[in-house]
């Protein structure tokens, strides 16, 4: 014969479901909050570049460039950076660097507009002399004798990464290179934080790492001592960071709509 559930046994059941329920609607509610908290924390953060291309074809050729400060051991210095014209190229001015001293400190040219923390910078390099050929790209000036430095050396058949204190240099890192005289290269950085992405003619070649604060400073290019040394396509862009919070708000307008059964 088949037997009834005791009414104590009843109600204990259709207890537990009960709570079983509402278990399963706090914990849909719960998830939902933690989906929005982890959405807070870690949100698509996206770069913000704001890019300032130097012109170089306004400028008389023969003449100092107007739009850097141009230094030579520590000195302002603006007898050993012209702007000149190749007709055989298809941007044919560009800035170039010249000095017959082997004694002398390496010459900097640093772009007036721009202070920044983190910023992008690129150019294009031809190293037609010198006893030692290199070129190279200024990141984080804060006086001539402080920087940091991304070296291209055809001499050396490398590029390095390199911070200037007080005018004395020490390497970080650096990886092998084909670095070719009386051809135009490429050059950039990418300077977020405490990282420093370098690719050389379009292709990523090192990452470096300082753990220094990141300090506010200007960008500019690099020539040794007596080098005869071209610069091109000079493009500097600072960068921002901001959060996508139109998607955040989104998702957590989603997440409100979202009926729960009862």
């Amino acid at each position: 014969q088949g037997r009834s559930m005791p009414a104590t046994s009843f109600c204990f059941a259709k207890r537990v479901r009960r709570d079983w329920r509402a278990s399963a609607t706090a914990c849909r509610h719960w998830m939902a909050a933690l989906m929005v908290t982890v959405g807070v924390f870690a949100s698509p953060v996206s770069a913000i570049t704001q890019s300032q291309t130097v012109d170089l074809s306004r400028q008389p050729v023969g003449s100092a460039s107007q739009d850097f400060e141009l230094w030579r051991a520590g000195e302002p210095d603006s007898n050993h950076w012209t702007i000149e014209r190749e007709a055989t190229t298809e941007n044919s001015v560009s800035i170039q660097q010249s000095g017959a001293n082997r004694t002398a400190w390496p010459s900097l040219a640093i772009y007036r507009p721009l202070w920044a923390v983190n910023a992008k910078i690129g150019a294009q390099f031809k190293l037609i002399d010198g006893s030692m050929p290199s070129a190279g790209i200024v990141v984080r000036v804060t006086s001539p004798n402080d920087y940091y430095l991304i070296r291209a050396s055809a001499f050396e058949q490398r590029l390095s990464f390199l911070h200037v204190v007080d005018g004395t240099s020490e390497e970080i890192a650096n990886v092998d290179a084909d670095i070719t005289l009386n051809h135009w290269q490429s050059l950039e950085v990418v300077v977020d934080g405490n990282s420093f992405k370098i690719s050389l003619d379009g292709k990523w070649v090192l990452t470096a790492f300082d753990h220094s604060k990141p300090t506010n400073g200007q960008f500019g290019i690099w020539a040794e001592r007596d080098d005869v040394t071209r610069f091109n396509q000079i493009e500097i862009s600072s960068l921002t960071y901001g959060s996508n919070q139109d998607d955040l708000r989104g998702r957590r307008e989603e997440q409100d709509d979202d009926g729960v059964d009862e």
